[in-house]
């Protein structure tokens, strides 16, 4: 089988239509399923794209008109070589086995990118199709020849050096070509790549949006979304989803002229401002923003940027001016037009909200936001037809528009609702949408107010529940022994634990302090500490063996178990409960919290040094002994549960604070529309 017949086309010397029959074969011969099939294509591809290049090369050897009449049956056949000298010029020697490279697993991009003309395509009337071609010819197999990491380490080369011109990188087509790269067509190569190169966007990722969407096309980022978001950064993540999903996008063919410009300082502090406006970063997207605006002040992307930095920090004055200069700048910005809209709505100058949207409707009919917006200028002006009109088109295209529903129910009945009681809470829902969409107080002017009015009804109990809770706190910190930072500290640290790996770390940490510790070679030493409650009514701890508590019948739920482990480099004792001891036995490591106390004088370190010796532990030199974890909180700890002053003052509180919570509906109730 010849390399036409291969392709499924008359010989030709257009490479448009080689690429095009290669595209439409592809599909049939899958590399997975049919890899030898797939050689013969590629193969052919290659021979027929050379065949045009040698034709165009060598005009002389062009046929002359009317010799197609005298080419004979046996000529027309050798048009196509016989399939045994077809294998026989691919065959290579026995000791040097040729690689297999397989194409990438989808074609869609390649498709679009082979359907396109080249600049080598020329009529059919130009250059007749030539009856013969040197299948003995040899070709250039260098490429094949290169190993899987080889093909990649080049690859990503060449993406650094296109990238490394500017110029270069924002066009379309030289991505388009690197894609098209012999590596992609390597099954093996292919993953590597798909591997790396986002890592390599991920510090080069000053691209214009149609990049991002053809590189998305061909490594089908999307689809791994869940998957990328624990490779890279989230920062990163973010940015690439919001370039995949046009959230939003930066421009950079406005740069092509401006040789004076340092293109990638500019590119650099124009993406940081919009990472930290992202994150919500107003300080650190201010300072960015104006050394992008110092480097080039008339970037639109840039002036956008400072319009929302500006609407998001609630300076709106400074936003409208900002959209109405990026307006004069680049007329065609319909975001500019969509946010100055909005803040003329906001300022009741419906009028010019209207123009706007008129504006932003003539070029784009489909942009709904703006014909809502365009509703809502009609609201503002009194124009209940026109408004009714726009938000029925709304519901024609989205018919569970609620904006659009709730603006249409205040336009059929404009201000009879107002003065109707209310049926239920829903309809009570819809009453007050409606009011803000008449310009009425929204839900802040609302809030404001009820705040305002609920204070002056209750500043006297609010004043007096103050200095009870200060009194509380008096007497907690009396009690306590702790001054007012202490005791704010060990609040903070009952939720959030000091977290310690060594001993150094530990003896920095105060007593009594929560700490979290991972705990390694443990073991539990066989010693108790117990309490005997006929022996002593007052809470004293005693360490024995555990045989002897089990022999007194002191085992119970305030037993605590004795541990030993290291922290670092060092021994410490840890006091636990049953499960965590049990965890120390069967694992020898544990994770867990517990906090931090001295160790008191009396029997405690005594018999846990016995026990130690007993069990011949080398504890000598590195034991800690005047520090230990208390992970089972004791009878002393649980021993004082408050005052009766304490209690007392919470009782009063408890009464104030069921008085103000009853004044919210009051206080609501005057300010609700009936």
């Amino acid at each position: 089988m010849g390399i036409w017949e291969i392709l499924g086309i008359e010989p030709t010397d257009n490479p448009a239509q080689i690429k095009k029959a290669y595209a439409k074969k592809l599909k049939v011969h899958n590399p997975e399923v049919d890899p030898e099939g797939f050689q013969r294509l590629r193969e052919a591809y290659d021979l027929a794209l050379k065949f045009t290049r040698n034709d165009k090369r060598n005009p002389e050897k062009r046929p002359q008109d009317g010799e197609e009449k005298h080419e004979t049956q046996e000529e027309t056949i050798h048009l196509q070589p016989p399939r045994r000298l077809y294998e026989q010029w691919h065959s290579e020697p026995a000791e040097e086995e040729q690689p297999s490279y397989d194409p990438p697993q989808r074609l869609t991009l390649f498709d679009r990118f082979l359907e396109e003309p080249t600049p080598e395509v020329v009529s059919q009337e130009e250059i007749p199709i030539p009856k013969r071609y040197d299948f003995t010819e040899n070709v250039d197999h260098s490429e094949r020849s290169m190993n899987p990491d080889d093909m990649v380490e080049r690859f990503f080369r060449r993406t650094q050096e296109l990238y490394d011109n500017y110029h270069e990188r924002i066009q379309l087509e030289n991505w388009r070509e690197l894609l098209n790269d012999e590596a992609m067509w390597n099954v093996g190569c292919h993953q590597l790549i798909d591997t790396q190169f986002l890592h390599f966007l991920e510090e080069h990722y000053h691209l214009p949006h149609e990049v991002w969407m053809l590189l998305d096309s061909h490594f089908q980022w999307r689809e791994k979304s869940e998957k990328l978001a624990s490779q890279l950064s989230g920062r990163f993540v973010a940015y690439l989803n919001g370039q995949l999903n046009q959230i939003f996008t930066l421009r950079y063919h406005s740069f092509e002229k401006r040789d004076d410009l340092d293109i990638e300082a500019f590119l650099e502090w124009r993406s940081d401002a919009l990472f930290a406006l992202m994150e919500n970063d107003w300080e650190t997207a201010q300072s960015y923003l104006a050394k992008a605006h110092a480097l080039y002040a008339l970037d639109p992307d840039l002036i956008r940027l400072q319009g929302e930095y500006f609407l998001r920090t609630g300076n709106k004055n400074r936003a409208f001016h900002t959209f109405d200069q990026l307006i004069r700048l680049d007329p065609d910005n319909i975001d500019a037009y969509l946010y100055r809209a909005r803040l003329f709505l906001e300022k009741g100058d419906a009028t010019d909200a209207i123009k706007d949207c008129e504006e932003i409707l003539t070029r784009m009919p489909e942009l709904w936001d703006a014909r809502s917006l365009l509703g809502k200028g009609y609201l503002q002006l009194g124009e209940w037809e026109k408004a009714q009109k726009v938000f029925q088109e709304i519901l024609s295209h989205n018919p569970s528009d609620i904006d659009a529903k709730i603006c249409l129910t205040q336009i059929h009945s404009p201000f009879n609702r107002i003065t109707e009681p209310p049926a239920s809470k829903q309809a009570k829902a819809v009453r007050r949408k409606n009011l803000q969409t008449l310009g009425l107080p929204g839900r802040l002017a609302r809030f404001k107010q009820f705040f305002a009015l609920y204070t002056r009804r209750n500043i006297w109990t609010i004043i007096f529940l103050l200095l009870l809770h200060y009194a509380m706190f008096a007497v907690v910190s009396m009690k306590l022994d702790m001054t007012s930072e202490q005791m704010f500290d060990s609040l903070v640290n009952k939720y959030k634990p000091v977290q310690i790996k060594t001993v150094e770390e530990m003896k920095q940490t105060p007593l009594g302090y929560q700490v979290e510790f991972t705990l390694t070679k443990a073991s539990y030493i066989n010693m108790l500490r117990v309490y005997d409650k006929e022996k002593y009514p007052e809470p004293k701890a005693e360490f024995i063996p555990a045989a002897k508590a089990k022999e007194r019948d002191l085992l119970n739920s305030d037993t605590g178990y004795v541990n030993v482990g290291y922290l670092g480099q060092q021994l410490i004792i840890v006091i636990t409960n049953y499960e965590h001891a049990k965890e120390i036995h069967d694992k020898q490591s544990i994770t867990m919290r517990g906090t931090l106390k001295a160790v008191p004088d009396g029997e405690m370190l005594p018999a846990i040094v016995n026990a130690l010796e007993k069990r011949k532990h080398p504890y000598q030199s590195i034991l800690v002994t005047d520090t230990y974890i208390n992970a089972k909180p004791d009878l002393e700890e649980k021993g004082w549960t408050g005052s009766w002053l304490l209690g007392i003052l919470a009782m009063i509180a408890m009464l104030y604070y069921i008085r103000i919570i009853r004044e919210f509906p009051k206080t609501r109730k005057a300010l609700t529309f009936h």
